[in-house]
């Protein structure tokens, strides 16, 4: 089972079934233990998000480091929001390949930094989740 400091690659139906994140696989951070989950998104980092002040306003930059992180590339946290889905079981097969995890610097950076007043939480809808990831079950 997935659990808090696990790294997946998924889709989201955020906001819609058809959006990029629906559409495409992006790598989560897994914040809570349980069936109960919230996760926070990782993308590229693009240096046009800091000169043109567009979305994350809050966040964690992280450079490509096996023993802090499975990222390939210089990526940025978003801390804006999380993801929340309720009772989902997810398969293992959904963690990054290089390295499973954060490490506990980097998940404490992360916690720290999601705790303002401001975090959108958006819940997503656990049966969409699992049609767009076949690796995610709904507990009977």
């Amino acid at each position: 089972m997935i659990e808090k400091m696990d790294v997946v690659t998924m889709r989201i139906p955020f906001p819609t079934i058809s959006s990029d994140l629906a559409v495409k696989s992006h790598m989560y951070i897994c914040m809570e233990n349980g069936t109960n989950k919230k996760f926070v998104k990782c993308q590229t980092f693009k240096p046009t998000h800091r000169i043109t002040g567009k979305h994350p306003f809050r966040f964690v930059d992280e450079k490509p480091d096996i023993n802090r992180n499975p990222f390939q590339n210089h990526t940025t946290i978003d801390c804006d929001k999380t993801f929340n889905v309720n009772n989902v079981k997810m398969n293992l097969g959904l963690r990054a390949t290089m390295r499973n995890d954060v490490c506990s610097e980097l998940f404490d950076d992360i916690s720290n930094e999601i705790q303002h007043p401001d975090l959108g939480e958006e819940i997503i809808d656990s049966r969409l989740l699992a049609q767009l990831n076949y690796k995610i079950s709904i507990p009977s």
